[in-house]
């Protein structure tokens, strides 16, 4: 008896001087939480439709697009009615044609937005009432309001190369030019022109419309029993339109075709004469832009419909793209 108690008690000093460690392993899922904070409001349409036009005038120095020239109108509307949004807007636009402009006539329901607040389970379940087939959907109503169209997710911004690309191939721009008018058969002294261009280059192709103003010392003397000379200084208008081709890296070709005069010589009942006539002027010329300045040369024939040999005018302009 008196070994089996001491082999026990050896047995359980044993078990209480030694340790023991237990390890416990576990796996957390993510929850996906996310919080709203949603406002709902009501909104009040007007029983019946209202309209304004807005006009805007041709500005080569500052173009506006239709879409801007649409939200203005929606603007202009939502002003004179006190309203938030406009509901089923409908535009007729009306262009005039090229230089005259045009305008935006804009129709639609006016309406206000009142009592925001937070959406309660009671909204939401109108909501989801309205959807038909009891799905909750949640609008985010439009309340500056331009073009009343359904809201769509923000476009990517264009990088920076595409950005430079679009600039280089597509702009408008302004030059101011001057030069001087020979003529072809030495019967007129030298003069000089000045005027200005305008036009719009495309990735491809653009076009240009370009006004000048020549001028030259013309004679007039009579011959036979009286001799009589005079000097005048004698002016004419030539106005051409024409394409101009992108050729790369900011470099374009031009030519176009128009209406004008020429300077000539004519001979006539003892009177010498120099005058202006008629013609279809023709011109070519090159255009370079170094980023927004635009660098030009070019030459224009002024073609003879009568007599003469026509007059060539050579120029160089400098202006601005944009």
């Amino acid at each position: 008896m008196i070994t089996r108690k001491i082999l026990a008690t050896g047995i359980a000093a044993l078990a209480l001087s030694s340790c023991s460690t237990i390890t416990h392993t576990s796996q957390t899922a993510a929850v996906d939480t996310q919080v709203y904070n949603l406002t709902v409001a009501d909104m009040k349409v007007a029983s019946k439709k209202d309209s304004v036009t807005v006009d805007w005038k041709w500005n080569p120095l500052s173009t506006v697009s239709l879409k801007a020239q649409k939200e203005s109108a929606t603007h202009t509307l939502l002003g004179k009615s006190d309203a938030d949004v406009l509901v089923e807007p409908q535009y007729i636009v009306n262009r005039r044609g090229i230089f005259r402009g045009g305008s935006v006539t804009v129709t639609g329901y006016p309406a206000t937005y009142s009592d925001f607040r937070p959406m309660t389970a009671d909204d939401a379940e109108k909501i989801a009432t309205v959807n038909g087939d009891y799905n909750t959907v949640i609008v985010n109503p439009v309340i500056s309001t331009t073009a009343g169209k359904v809201v769509k997710p923000a476009r990517r911004p264009a990088s920076p190369i595409m950005r430079s690309r679009r600039a280089m191939n597509n702009y408008q721009f302004v030059n101011v030019l001057g030069g001087v008018v020979f003529d072809i058969d030495d019967q007129v002294e030298a003069g000089y022109q000045f005027g200005a261009m305008y036009g719009k280059v495309g990735q491809n192709w653009g076009w240009y419309g370009k006004f000048t103003l020549s001028t030259a010392m013309c004679w007039r003397e009579t011959y036979g029993y009286h001799h009589e000379s005079n000097e005048e200084r004698k002016w004419t208008p030539s106005v051409t339109i024409g394409g101009i081709k992108t050729l790369g890296h900011g470099f374009s070709g031009f030519a176009g075709v128009g209406l004008g005069g020429y300077f000539v010589n004519e001979y006539d009942n003892y009177i010498d004469k120099d005058v202006t006539k008629f013609s279809i002027p023709v011109e070519i010329g090159f255009m370079k832009r170094f980023h927004r300045v635009n660098v030009m040369l070019g030459a224009t024939y002024a073609t003879p419909l009568s007599s003469g040999s026509g007059n060539v005018d050579f120029f160089l302009g400098l202006g601005y793209a944009f």
